[in-house]
């Protein structure tokens, strides 16, 4: 009972939405420091990106015109503003030809998300002489994505990275389950892989509904998640988030072989994660109509991790960086699940010390990511 108490308050919907941040700060397990593998994804999507935007945005501004976008599920740290930059630049080049609008960039994610040291990091709008150093204002809207967060018809370009498959809340079928497996997997019992899906289903159908009356006419959106590259409904391991799933796992059975934590404890925690596939993705946009797909691609073959060897004696090294990089994703979802500082340190000492011995296992992982660009649809008169 206790464990059911525990994952009710941690994994429902509302309470979620106060442990799913990233870490913030700069420390050595923030975020803003074990963010190298998005950044390769950043500048790997960014072709698709730029050729979406000066293939499909047409604007015309007068005078005194704004230009706004939104950044949903921003996070923080340089990447963060790498997005930005690069959707300014390119929907400035496109518009050369006439008169050129100011810009607004709203970034938006979860009351927990590390705001402060994002805004740190922003250049200011103009030097000591005047100059400008930055090409747009800057706001911070916070809340979840799933619902509406703007006026209506207020937006011309939205974008969300990394951020789409951690769901709202963990399936209430699932949070009641007494298992082993964190994630969703071919071991797990009938109906769990439905429930997950079904979830993502309700979240991204949310999502769209609420940009669709957020996004003016002729707007467009582009979203990349972690995705999978199956047809399969009940699927192996759900590629990079099996692999990531199974170390958390592994510190948890540790610390039950230890008796530092209850073995119910372990089997009651769950991550509200999905990584669906094109077909799922695809049949979710065209049922809820509020946007035309442009392209929808898997995009492959990028490494889980920013080394691709390890050296002899850099084995403890690595263990770090792996350690380091799955704080930065679940310190806070695991912290809020142990309801203990101490114990989720040494949770995170497993998963290094299992990473020092096992690396092989680590650097043959790869991201499959799903990229889709979409453009709203005229509204129905």
């Amino acid at each position: 009972m206790e464990a059911l108490k525990s994952q009710s308050v941690t994994q429902s919907k509302a309470a979620l939405e106060f442990v799913l941040g990233m870490k913030g700060g700069n420390g050595d397990s923030s975020y803003a420091n074990n963010s190298s593998p998005q950044l390769k994804i950043i500048q790997a999507v960014k072709p698709i990106l730029e050729h979406g935007i000066y293939e499909n945005m047409r604007f015309k501004f007068d005078v005194g015109g704004i230009f706004r976008m939104a950044d949903f599920g921003c996070g923080t740290g340089q990447n963060t503003l790498v997005v930005a930059d690069t959707i300014v630049s390119a929907v400035q080049r496109l518009l050369t030809e006439q008169e050129m609008p100011e810009f607004e960039v709203y970034f938006t994610d979860l009351p927990t998300n590390d705001f402060n040291s994002l805004f740190q990091m922003l250049p200011p709008p103009r030097d000591k002489n005047g100059v400008a150093t930055r090409s747009y204002l800057s706001a911070a809207v916070c809340g979840s994505h799933f619902t509406r967060l703007f006026a209506r018809n207020s937006l011309h370009f939205c974008h969300s990275s990394m951020s789409l498959h951690w769901l709202s809340q963990v399936p209430e079928s699932v949070q009641q389950r007494r298992s082993p497996r964190a994630y969703v997997s071919s071991e797990c019992e009938e109906g769990v892989a439905a429930a997950y899906l079904h979830q993502f289903d309700t979240n991204f159908s949310s999502f769209l509904k609420a940009r669709a009356e957020e996004i003016v006419e002729g707007g467009c959106m582009f979203i990349s998640l972690i995705g999978r590259n199956a047809d399969t409904h009940i699927m192996e391991d759900q590629g990079v988030l099996g692999y990531s799933a199974r170390h958390l796992e592994y510190a948890f059975e540790a610390l039950v072989m230890e008796g530092i934590i209850t073995k119910e404890k372990w089997e009651s925690f769950n991550l509200p994660w999905f990584n669906p596939n094109l077909k799922e993705v695809e049949s979710i946009v065209k049922r809820e109509g509020s946007f035309a797909i442009v392209s929808m691609k898997i995009v492959g073959g990028m490494n889980a991790h920013p080394t691709t060897d390890v050296k002899k004696g850099e084995e403890n090294m690595f263990g770090r960086i792996v350690a380091n990089q799955h704080r930065a994703l679940f310190e806070n979802i695991v912290e809020a699940h142990l309801g203990c500082k101490k114990v989720t340190n040494e949770f995170f000492l497993k998963i290094a010390e299992r990473a020092s011995i096992q690396f092989e296992e680590y650097l043959s992982k790869k991201i499959e990511l799903l990229v889709a660009f979409l453009k709203k649809k005229k509204d129905k008169q």
